[in-house]
């Protein structure tokens, strides 16, 4: 046994080549000659045999001659011809008329293999469903010629898939037009106690539309920390390319993002890929500071709603007391009953508000129920009580409103976000001085929170607002005034001062830019001027002697043209806004707007892919609990990642029964 030498690189689990290793095991038994061609076995093994399955006419194949004769053969068999008749169907697809059309559909295993893959990574299925014998009565049913496949292929083959479809997203985020926003989040499996981090890319494409990829979805090797996060986060930016076209990253406020922030930072500008030295670069993830509001305040509501939430809990313990209560809502109160009794979850705030909202939906109900039931009758709230339950609700509304403008993912949120904010410190600052004394213990603990983390406006999210065109400057302007007063002028000047920075920066890269693409094509050819002009004229005064200052005169006076011009910001918020709570697609807004804001829509473009939560990511989580289940926790880091990557994409590009239509075998 000989001992590799100190010269050979080791091979690194770097989780993107090891893809390959499931393209490279693809054996030319996977070719389609195979489908329709036996291998037979020999009495020397160093000669192999192959028969035709229509004529069995047996050919001779050496490993270096290939297999271009079987497909001859196979081309010009008389047999096959009759035989693969039965390989064809009649699909029918409705026309846009309606009316059924008529279409020759053959049967094709390598689709039908992709369909296979899909079906088990979209329905987080186990591989071993296709060695299920109802799984594969079903496909002999549906399609007689399908070859039946083990788990093993069948993990292989999601592999297969996944490196074309990796290589299919690395092509859209290199096309991509602008720069790339991130959200990052961890999670722990409680099955495999491992911790894997989820990053999402965020983008808006040459389309303007907004579009998020899952590029990550890892295991991670303790210890879990900044450093090791950083680490994991430059190797995933550098496999994907993009590691000199991020704009930003959206966060939480685990105190180890802190330092991962700060480690990218320097990294960032040691390549120089950074913007305005990384003012911008990290955002705090909204809905979990809300989150942390709201809880703060709840901390001191929680006698009333205590008593809301074990009152529900009673009623939806029993089967027959819930279907008892059901029954008295619809014929004695005239209710819908659709709409049910929402209990509660400790972690998530917002399904406390849904249980007080529901509540004093069934109010009447829930008091006639208190008369009769001595046992709920602990959980009954008085006149009083049910007041005060409502002014809470119509608090917490403003909270759950914002949160969930705050959390969506398939629509651009930065410019949400200081009508938002706003908002919430609004009904903060006017619910303190209110008449709802008590209200006022719950709102101060609010507003400790609020201060915390949004004493100072995020600057780049409020830059982002005035690029919409209902708010603009005069909307920013307005909400100051509303809560500093005298002392608004100053916040304002601030994140205008941002904007234009912002904007300068951006207008150099525009310039760079197609001076590059310009090149040399511009050439600037003398114009023949008049001789007769030239001549030295005895009776007019000459200046040239010296030196000629016409050059740096020229120079001069088309700097202070340009000084004079208005900027593309100037104009556009010197322009009227349009209605305040109008319905528009902002992206589509500024897509229209190209050839008028050339320079400003690049700004626009950026700055409304920043997403303002880290809900895109938080939500393959939801996913990998489907995927790492106690039945599945040997499934491979590299696998989950698969599995989990591939169900993002299939989605993000439509996916849907309705791609699939019915087809009738003959």
């Amino acid at each position: 046994m000989t001992m590799a030498s100190s010269d050979t690189p080791i091979p690194v689990d770097n989780g993107f080549n090891e893809y390959e290793s499931s393209l490279k095991r693809q054996k030319s038994t996977t070719l389609k000659v195979w489908d329709e061609m036996t291998k037979l076995e020999c009495e020397n093994k160093n000669e192999l045999k192959a028969q035709c399955n229509h004529c069995k006419t047996i050919f001779s194949t050496k490993s270096s001659s290939g297999t271009s004769h079987l497909r001859r053969h196979l081309n010009s068999c008389l047999k096959k011809v009759i035989k693969d008749i039965t390989q064809y169907t009649i699909a029918t697809q409705p026309s846009p008329e309606g009316v059924p059309s008529i279409k020759n559909y053959k049967f094709d295993a390598d689709e039908c293999r992709r369909a296979i893959s899909t079906f088990i990574v979209c329905g987080k299925h186990s591989f071993r469903t296709v060695e299920e014998p109802g799984f594969r009565y079903m496909m002999r049913i549906a399609s007689p010629n399908f070859k039946n496949i083990s788990r093993h292929t069948a993990a292989r083959d999601v592999l297969i898939y996944y490196a074309k479809e990796r290589d299919r997203v690395k092509e859209e985020l290199a096309k991509a037009p602008g720069l790339i926003c991130l959200t990052s989040d961890n999670w722990n499996s409680e099955h495999t106690n491992d911790e894997y981090i989820c990053i999402t890319a965020h983008w808006v494409d040459k389309d303007w539309k907004l579009q998020k990829r899952i590029i990550r979805f890892r295991a991670l090797f303790p210890p879990y920390d900044g450093l090791n996060i950083a680490d994991e986060l430059v190797l995933c930016l550098s496999q994907w390319g993009i590691d000199k076209k991020i704009f930003n990253i959206t966060l939480d406020n685990a105190s180890y993002n802190d330092v991962m922030v700060s480690c990218l930072k320097n990294r960032f500008r040691a390549n120089r890929a950074i913007l305005c030295d990384g003012a911008f670069f990290q955002v705090r993830c909204c809905a979990h500071i809300l989150n942390l509001i709201v809880k703060a305040g709840l901390e001191l509501a929680d006698d009333v709603v205590g008593q809301i939430r074990n009152g529900i809990r009673y009623i939806k313990k029993s089967g027959i007391r819930r279907k008892r209560f059901y029954d008295v809502t619809d014929k004695s109160f005239h209710l819908n009953v659709t709409k049910k009794l929402c209990q509660d979850v400790c972690v998530r705030w917002n399904y406390t508000y849904l249980m007080i909202e529901s509540s004093l939906y069934y109010k009447d109900v829930l008091d006639y129920w208190g008369q009769r039931d001595k046992d709920y009758q602990m959980f009954a709230l008085s006149n009083k009580e049910w007041r005060n339950v409502a002014i809470l609700c119509k608090f917490l509304q403003v909270f759950y409103d914002v949160t969930c403008i705050f959390s969506g993912s398939n629509y651009p949120t930065a410019n949400l976000y200081f009508r938002g904010v706003w908002k919430v410190h609004k009904v903060l600052l006017d619910t303190v001085k209110g008449p709802y004394s008590f209200l006022t213990p719950m709102v101060k603990q609010m507003q400790e929170k609020f201060n915390k983390y949004w004493a100072e406006y995020s600057l780049i999210l409020s830059c982002a607002a005035i690029l919409d065109p209902r708010y603009k400057l005069n909307y920013v302007q307005y909400c100051f005034n509303t809560i500093y007063g005298i002392h608004a002028s100053d916040f304002v000047e601030t994140i205008l001062c941002n904007l234009r920075l912002l904007f300068d920066e951006y207008v150099k890269k525009f310039k760079s830019t197609s001076s590059s693409l310009a090149g040399n094509s511009n050439v600037s050819d003398k114009i023949p001027v008049d001789s007769g002009l030239d001549e030295h004229n005895d009776n007019s005064a000459d200046f040239v002697g010296y030196f000629d200052e016409s050059d740096g005169y020229k120079r001069y006076l088309n700097e202070s043209s340009i000084r004079s011009e208005k900027s593309q910001l100037d104009i556009y918020l010197e322009e009227p806004e349009l209605e305040l709570n109008s319905q528009i697609d902002v992206l589509d807004y500024w897509s229209k707007s190209s050839v008028r804001y050339n320079e400003l829509l690049l700004l626009a473009r950026d700055l409304l892919a920043i997403p303002i939560s880290t809900v895109a990511s938080e939500s393959a989580f939801s996913m990998g609990k489907k995927v790492i289940t106690p039945l599945r926790s040997s499934l491979k880091p590299k696998m989950v990642q698969a599995v989990v990557c591939l169900d993002d994409w299939t989605r993000a590009k439509g996916f849907s029964t309705s791609n699939y239509y019915s087809r009738i075998i003959v």
